[in-house]
């Protein structure tokens, strides 16, 4: 509670013990009155019937009775009168109570809406800032599956590569080997060739029947050399088409 609501509290309180006091005396000066009624009534009784003046007596006990009753109604009205502050100071302090009870609840419903919109701001920020992270995350995955792709892209480039190398290096070997017995048999053939010209022409015994025969074996091998050769070196220009294509 703050220090003007305890000044209120003790101010109220000091009016409300005034006003019971007020009514306390009042109440306290009309049994004094009865009382004096009937001492007054009852002493005036017997000094008239001693000194034989009951009539004048009778009068002025009347006339005070009619004061006091006077003054008795005075005093139940003044009682009354204070009744009515004392409910209307009660009923002041209850509204007063219950308007800062109000004040305070609707500050306090104030600080709670304030309290609310701040933490719904801060959850939209917290949302846009989720969001944010999750698009980065979504753009950081997808250059990571395009490096992935290119890695395994260039893997396989490479092994690949290393293929069509070793397959070029063999089917160079390949050729290399088929270009010597190329020239071997090429060599042989003309060799047989004049054997065999030397043979049909009777000019030697020396040569043998069959040189004709192993000449044209010759020119068929030689011929299929240069076949298997041709595809060697179709396949080599393939592959050497192909690595530049890839950039090898």
């Amino acid at each position: 509670m703050s220090v003007e609501n305890q000044t209120r509290t003790s101010d109220e309180h000091d009016e409300d013990v005034i006003i019971i006091e007020e009514k306390s005396k009042a109440s306290h000066w009309v049994a004094g009155v009865t009382l004096i009624i009937g001492a007054v009534a009852g002493g005036l009784i017997g000094s008239s019937i001693s000194e034989n003046k009951w009539t004048e007596a009778y009068t002025q006990l009347e006339t005070q009775t009619k004061q006091y009753q006077l003054q008795l109604t005075q005093a139940k009205e003044k009682s009354a009168e204070v009744d009515v502050l004392v409910e209307k100071e009660k009923q002041q302090a209850l509204e007063a109570q219950k308007q800062t009870l109000d004040e305070e609840k609707a500050q306090a419903i104030v600080e709670e809406s304030k309290k609310h919109a701040t933490l719904t701001k801060e959850v939209g920020a917290l949302k846009s800032q989720k969001a944010s992270l999750e698009m980065q995350v979504e753009e950081q995955n997808k250059q990571i599956d395009k490096l992935t792709n290119q890695v395994d892209l260039q893997v396989t480039m490479l092994t690949r590569a290393k293929q069509l190398f070793q397959r070029q290096l063999q089917l160079k070997e390949e050729a290399s080997a088929l270009e010597v017995k190329l020239e071997v048999t090429t060599s042989n053939e003309k060799r047989l060739a004049k054997e065999c010209e030397v043979y049909l022409e009777g000019k030697s015994w020396d040569v043998k029947s069959d040189v004709c025969q192993r000449q044209e074996a010759a020119k068929k091998l030689i011929a299929q050399y240069n076949d298997e050769l041709q595809l060697l070196q179709m396949d080599i220009k393939e592959i050497d088409s192909i690595s530049e294509s890839i950039g090898m």
